[in-house]
This record gives structure tokens, sequence and C-alpha cells, in this order.
């Protein structure tokens, strides 16, 4: 198993619908986020909800909705660690119950957020961080939109066996985050990552910059572990690929890939090279929120979200030269 996270700061939110964050939301985030960057901690946000419990078999039938309402989350960190000018904080989004394990009992947690002292969740070592009701956030809740004009989600919700999403994964950012977690959740039974090789990544920009294929693997590999821990009924199989294609047109057993709307071309091409070799087609399912060139929940912008692997690359750069 990947090495544990860092020593992290655990803020638990409860939802009984998915719905959108408000400002007690913000608040905690926010306060949150202030008390791991003072204890040198990643956070991690832990999310209960009852209806996605209730939908746990078929998380399909709120697609659009969870990668909304995961996209609302990371928005507002992103946006308050920006003014914090802590660009590059680490927070991970955690669904409390699809990731498989008691999040608040891992090691790693040291401290973990509570509105009463009295909260029993964590263990004797644990500290305790009092969430202040009184404390006001600046920044507007952003609203919890589902329908792009773009497109129009699964016509029929389907159970996915064995899911497939494929990327650089460098420096992993809260899209990257959104993209693995979603398919991660998507899949009952196995997730296949397939990882761009070095060899593939030479022409781009600080390329010196850019992880190894082995470190991007050990890292994605970290985070999945975090999302939705593999048992002897999940697993995740993360493999360096050398063309556009990887294990997607070689491999009849997975039946969905998870694209972005920048990539939904490239799942078209892999149904052709499919159909070619006489595999049926990928169910498709597109991650709406995030895109380098753009980034929406419905019409609303969330650019926010337009952090990409190249920005963080020249935000290290510029900083190395100072």
């Amino acid at each position: 198993m990947p090495d544990l996270p860092s020593s992290s700061l655990l803020l638990p939110l409860h939802f009984k619908k998915i719905t959108s964050l408000n400002k007690q939301h913000v608040s905690y985030i926010e306060q949150a986020i202030l008390e791991a960057i003072r204890q040198h901690q990643t956070l991690i946000v832990n999310v209960t909800c009852d209806e996605i419990k209730a939908h746990a078999n078929c998380l399909d039938v709120i697609w659009q909705k969870l990668q909304a309402f995961l996209g609302n989350i990371y928005v507002v960190q992103l946006q308050f660690a920006y003014q914090q000018k802590q660009p590059l904080f680490d927070c991970n989004v955690v669904f409390g119950d699809l990731c498989g394990y008691a999040v608040y009992l891992e090691p790693y947690v040291q401290t973990i957020c509570c509105t009463s002292l009295d909260d029993s969740l964590g263990n004797k070592d644990t500290t305790r961080f009092l969430l202040k009701d009184d404390y006001e956030s600046k920044q507007e809740p952003p609203l919890l939109l589902t329908h792009n004009k773009s497109s129009s989600g699964p016509i029929e919700p389907l159970v996915f066996q064995r899911v497939a999403v494929g990327g650089t994964f460098d420096h992993l950012h809260a899209g990257h985050k959104i993209l693995l977690t979603m398919t991660a959740i998507l899949a009952t039974q196995s997730m296949v990552v397939g990882i761009t090789d070095d060899c593939m990544l030479l022409k781009k920009k600080h390329s010196k910059l850019i992880a190894s294929t082995a470190q991007r693997i050990h890292s994605v590999r970290t985070y999945l572990e975090l999302v939705k821990r593999s048992n002897d009924r999940f697993k995740y199989e993360v493999v360096p690929i050398t063309d556009p294609f990887g294990p997607t047109v070689t491999d009849s057993t997975i039946d969905a890939l998870v694209v972005s709307k920048e990539t939904l071309k490239g799942g078209d091409l892999v149904n052709n090279e499919r159909d070619m070799r006489g595999y049926p087609p990928l169910e498709l399912r597109i991650i709406d929120v995030i895109s380098s060139e753009n980034a929406s929940v419905g019409e609303q912008n969330m650019d926010i979200l337009k952090i990409s692997s190249s920005w963080i690359r020249d935000y290290i750069a510029s900083n190395i030269k100072k």
C-alpha cells in the first residue's frame, strides 16, 4: 500500500441532501484552512450525506449533482487558500459514506475540527479544534447548478464494474482530484488509471519540473487510497501509457471511461478504436466542472478550478528564480 498522507486536520461535514453550501459550511472550511496552515497540516474534508449513502449502489443516478457538489467544496477551499497566499495548500475531499474506512481513526489525522469539545470522533491522541459560530466569512457560497447546456448527463443510470480514466496527473490539483474521485466512486469492482509516460512529455513547458512516471503513479495511488480504500472486492490498476489509448483499447473488461470536456473527443476516438478491434463501446461519463479553458457548474463561472499542472509548474519555476 502507498505511503500514508502527511499529518492532517480533519473537518467533518454532514448533509441530509446534496445541496448548495451555506454560510456556516463556508465558515467551517475557512476556519479549518487557517488552523491547518497554522499547524502545517493538510486538510481533509470528510463529507457524509444521507442522499449519497442512499444511492451508493448506483451513483450514476446522482452523477451531475455529485460532481457539482464536490466542485463547490473545492471552489470554496481554493478561493480562500488563494486569499491566504497559499495557492498550493493541500486539501482533499473524502466522501465518508463511500471511502470504505473510518477517516477519523486514521493515524495521520492529528487534529479534528468540532463544534463541541464533547465530540467523540477520533482517538485519545487526537487534538480537538473548536470551530467558532461567530466567525464571519466574506465568501458567497457557490450555488449548486447542475445542468450544463453543453452536456446532458446519462440517459439511463448504469452500474459500472470496471472504470478507466487517464491523464498526466502531475502535481495533483483540485481538477485531478475531482476526476479521480468521481471515477473511483463510480467503479464497483476495479479502476484503471493510465498515467502518461515520461517519454510523451519531453516537449511540455518546464518539463524538468514534471514528476517522473513512477512518482506520479505513486502519488495517484496514495490519493486514491484516501478517496476509496482498496480491498479484496475493489482494486486499483495504475499503469504507465505510451500512446493516447492505453488499456482502454486492449482491455475488453473495461465498461466505462471518465473524461473531461476537453478530452471528450478522445473518448470518441477510444470507442472508434474499440469498434475496429471488435470490443463493445465504453460508456462515457463527463466531468463538466473542470477544464483549463473553462470551468463552470451549470452556467455558473468557476474560474478558480481552471488551475492546471502547467500553472503550478510556472508558479514553482517563478519561485525558484526568486
